[in-house]
């Protein structure tokens, strides 16, 4: 893991890269942003070791991650695989080999439309992209992200036997069940404050995330009004809100 130096509240420390060698033949998994000198250290990591970039996998299309890929593929000469976007788009259960060993395209839509993580299979690690992070929770914006999609992924990698997470920021997971369910928990959680907040009188994402979100950093305000609105769009999909002047309202 090689982490970009761009953190922010929604990036945490950075940006993670995962370098993957196997007999000099290695892959990159998220370059993270265009920073040449971030992307030289991958390259110096990977003639370290003997190897040369061959493959370039992206989890999702945020500039976060994939600012870098142009740079890197045109210095290394690796091929570019993501769910879109890219000359031979990847596709659900896709396999690669990792030192021997399958590692498994997982779409998980969600955070974005065209979102994958990298299952692993032998060690049982999964490179979560923007899925899971170290820290903190994930942000659903409408109209890229939607929370019916991300819930569906989220149930879809519980039922992984996973050993570990890599996010795409913050540390790695050691105990991958666990933050699982305590992701899926917390998004149950937000829903039920959100419906419970609603009343006959409409009420707008940016109204609701400052009564759910009261000590929130202020950088953060739109990723919350976002999350919100992804969760009131799956009440609405679910026959539990109405959208209604311009805001929300509890179904009667």
């Amino acid at each position: 893991m090689i982490t970009a130096p761009n953190p922010s509240p929604a990036t945490l420390a950075g940006t993670n890269t995962y370098l993957i060698d196997s007999a000099g033949q290695a892959v990159v998994i998220d370059p993270g942003p265009d920073d040449p000198a971030h992307l030289a250290r991958v390259i110096e990591r990977t003639a370290r070791a003997g190897g040369r970039v061959v493959l370039i996998l992206v989890t999702h299309g945020h500039s976060d991650h994939v600012g870098g890929v142009a740079r890197l593929a045109r210095e290394t000469g690796a091929q570019v695989r993501g769910w879109r976007g890219t000359g031979r788009p990847l596709h659900d259960g896709e396999i690669f080999p990792f030192r021997g060993e399958a590692c498994r395209v997982v779409y998980t839509p969600g955070h974005a439309p065209d979102h994958v993580a990298f299952y692993w299979e032998g060690p049982g690690v999964l490179f979560s992209g923007d899925l899971i992070l170290g820290q903190g929770t994930v942000q659903v914006t409408p109209p890229g992200g939607s929370m019916i999609d991300y819930l569906k992924s989220l149930e879809r990698i519980a039922q992984l036997n996973l050993a570990s997470i890599a996010p795409g920021h913050g540390p790695l997971i050691r105990e991958p069940k666990v933050r699982v369910a305590e992701y899926l928990a917390h998004r149950r959680m937000r829903e039920r404050q959100i419906l419970d907040a609603l009343t006959e009188v409409a009420r707008t994402p940016s109204d609701l995330a400052r009564t759910l979100y009261p000590d929130l950093d202020p950088r953060l305000w739109r990723a919350a009004e976002g999350t919100v609105l992804a969760h009131l769009e799956k009440l609405v999909a679910g026959g539990q809100a109405r959208r209604i002047d311009g805001g929300f309202t509890r179904s009667r």
